[in-house]
């Protein structure tokens, strides 16, 4: 689903602003008056846009603003990307693409109590480059030993050079299935927790992508990690071979496991003895030379000694060679495969034929179709081609190429593959809305029930972008209130009911599985949004939508609500209590609420640590505007005190292993409406607002 963010004509982006404020004289013709105060602005770069809070002020209030010069570096500059409302004096910066980076200071004049006043350089920017021109790594090279990594700390730090736009991510780029390095939010490297496979010797390079607010970049070979051990396993396809009586003998090629610096490989001895049996020092291929007159019937057991640079290791009974009368050659006619079809994205194998012809043969694919690389396995012994389940083999026909061989000869065949489209695969789920709004796709699954009547009244059926025709068994999982909430398995209709709390609201996640139990079975899970806001002592807050849809990683701002039965001037909302997070697809252990071991936890965690206090799961101070209100950028979210926009800082909701939330939060607010921010903490209640997070947004 579409984030409605992705249409906005201008991302307004957090950012970093300093903790003090800088103050401005007034104009040198005007007496006693004013005095006007911007936050400096220090993190913005190229790509981005920003808008300032409404000035502060100390006199009469201003009005009537306007922009009266710029400068960049202290030089006069015209510039078209800065702009400022004349009744509030929001200083707006848009259209940055192309903006040289340095410090803007703008003069900013306006009008109050009967007087022109003009405050130079009053609104300060330092425009920074997207991402740093190079990083540097304090260990460019590792070498770490095999049998050590157990027990093995490494710390690497990533240095940026350059000044740019602050960093929001690191990512570490590495070879699929050899995710040996994780890197923190901080820029240090280290062995990855999270990998639970088997890190292997060898020698492996890491590049970097660097994420900022401003863009990103991708920095090569940043590392190399050198892992050595002694010679640790061999493996020849087949352990066991045969040869022909008189005829000469080839075996396969074995791998190892270790070190290959330095390699060489030698027969440490042969039961019972013989020196016919030879060995290719730099590959392992074990030989026989015709006419060597072994019997018919002897079988002789090999042990090898393999070393590199770091040992020397002794593997025995690695090959047995059995001596017969005769191997037959491969038989053309009878190899071949029977011709596969497959759904995209859904496992196959494709094996060889009854009566396959031949002895001692060994299977390889041949050069495949651009579409087919790394996509396909197949066993050398038996010859059986396959492709993992979630494969991303384009729909279409292909030829794959296969060989077998033995010493007296090769022959080559192909496997007829096709690939369909998966009949059960679809990806979107939705309710639509019941607030107006359109594309109803867009602002989907979110349904306003002011009284339990209208919570009874809701009765939804969905829609999907399944093929027609295809069955769907439908399920729901009751998260948030909406305790007697019911689906129909066949149909989808969904019927909101339970739990019924004023001022309040719901969450259910709707299922919808196609193909059940079959190859290409596909599920789709969805939330779906129930707001109970009311009106309360004649206010009403309705922010429409009242989901918000936002990346983690990007952050953003909701819609301004709209707030009636109460002078907006007088009207103050922040964030108080009772922090609901549900996980949706994350990590499991990321969990819902904000016990410890959560992902609400460790977030509430880091914001102390960042402010140097003791963790308070019971405070509001990590989403509240006036615990943060000089600091904003350390807030995980908070409500803009001007508009009561909600503002969702990016890169503030993923946990300490890079992992992005997914899931929804959902929060009590309290209001007043006598200006006295004083009181916040006191005033009426209300869950005015649900934050759906995801990476697709």
């Amino acid at each position: 689903m579409k984030s409605f963010f992705r249409n906005a004509c201008c991302a307004v982006l957090t950012l970093l602003l300093t903790a003090g404020l800088a103050a401005c004289s007034d104009d040198d013709t005007q007496s006693g008056g004013l005095q006007l105060y911007y936050p400096t602005v220090v993190d913005i770069g190229p790509s981005m846009s920003f808008m300032s809070g409404v000035p502060t002020y100390k006199g009469p209030a201003p009005s009537e603003f306007s922009i009266a010069g710029i400068t960049l570096d202290d030089a006069a500059v015209v510039c078209d990307s800065f702009s400022i409302n004349p009744d509030t004096g929001i200083v707006s910066i848009s259209d940055t693409d192309d903006l040289a980076t340095g410090v803007y200071k703008l003069t900013v004049s306006c009008r109050a109590g009967g007087g022109y006043y003009t405050f130079p350089d009053v609104f300060v920017v330092s425009m920074a480059a997207a991402t740093p021109e190079a990083v540097e790594v304090s260990t460019p090279l590792l070498e770490l030993s095999y049998a050590e990594l157990a027990i093995a700390e490494i710390s690497i730090a990533v240095k940026p050079v350059g000044e740019s736009v602050s960093i929001q991510n690191y990512t570490l780029i590495q070879a699929e299935g050899c995710e040996y390095f994780a890197i923190s939010r901080n820029g240090v490297i280290t062995l990855n927790p999270s990998f639970t496979g088997e890190i292997l010797p060898g020698t492996y390079t890491v590049s970097l992508r660097l994420d900022t607010y401003a863009g990103s970049k991708t920095y090569d070979d940043i590392l190399t990690a050198h892992i050595f051990s002694e010679p640790l396993e061999i493996r020849y396809p087949s352990a066991e071979g045969r040869m022909e009586y008189n005829m000469a003998f080839t075996s396969t090629v074995p791998t190892l496991k270790g070190s290959p610096e330095g390699l060489t490989w030698a027969i440490k001895r042969v039961e019972p003895s013989t020196d016919k049996i030879a060995i290719d020092a730099a590959t392992g291929v074990l030989s026989v030379e015709e006419g060597s007159e072994f019997a018919i019937g002897d079988s002789f057991t090999i042990d090898l000694t393999v070393t590199n640079d770091y040992g020397s290791t002794d593997f025995d009974s690695a090959f047995r060679l059995t001596v017969i009368e005769y191997i037959a050659p491969i038989d053309p006619e009878t190899f071949g495969y029977d011709d596969v079809e497959a759904i995209q994205g859904g496992e196959f194998s494709a094996v060889l034929r009854a009566g396959f012809t031949g002895d001692e043969v060994s299977f390889t694919l041949g050069a495949l179709p651009e579409e087919l690389e790394g996509q396909l396995s197949i066993d050398e012994v038996s010859g059986t081609v396959s492709a993992v389940k979630g494969h991303t083999i384009p729909i279409g026909t292909y030829a794959i190429p296969v060989k077998a061989s033995n010493f007296k000869n090769e022959v080559e065949t192909v496997i007829n593959l096709t690939v369909k489209e998966n009949p059960y695969y679809f990806t979107k789920v939705h309710y639509g809305n019941n607030l107006g709004l359109t594309p109803s796709e867009d602002y989907a699954n979110q349904f306003l029930a002011p009284t339990s009547a209208d919570l009874q009244a809701l009765t939804l059926m969905p829609v999907t972008d399944a093929k027609p025709g295809t069955e769907i068994t439908w399920s729901v999982k009751m998260v948030h209130k909406l305790s007697s909430t019911t689906i129909d398995a066949q149909t989808g209709e969904l019927s909101l009911r339970g739990g019924y709390t004023a001022n309040n609201g719901g969450m259910v996640l709707v299922t919808a599985t196609a193909g059940k139990g079959q190859v290409g079975e596909t599920s789709v899970t969805v939330p779906v949004f129930v707001s109970h806001m009311n009106t309360t002592n004649g206010v009403n807050i309705l922010y429409k939508p009242f989901v918000m849809q936002v990346n983690p990683r990007k952050g953003g701002t909701s819609v301004i609500p709209e707030v009636t039965g109460v002078d907006p001037n007088l009207f103050c909302l922040d964030y108080r209590r009772t922090f609901n997070y549900y996980n949706i697809g994350g990590p499991e252990w990321h969990g819902s609420g904000i016990a410890a071991g959560t992902l609400l936890y460790q977030l509430w965690s880091n914001y102390y640590t960042s402010i140097n206090k003791a963790v308070n799961t019971g405070s509001k101070d990590p989403v509240s505007y006036y615990s943060n209100a000089s600091t904003t950028n350390l807030a995980l979210v908070y409500v803009e005190p001007t508009t009561k926009a909600v503002v969702v800082n990016a890169n503030k909701w993923v946990d300490n292993d890079n992992v992005a939330a997914n899931g929804a939060f959902f929060a009590q607010m309290t209001y007043v409406t006598d200006g006295n921010t004083g009181n916040i903490n006191n005033g009426s209640q209300a869950f005015p607002l649900w934050i759906w997070f995801d990476e697709n947004f």
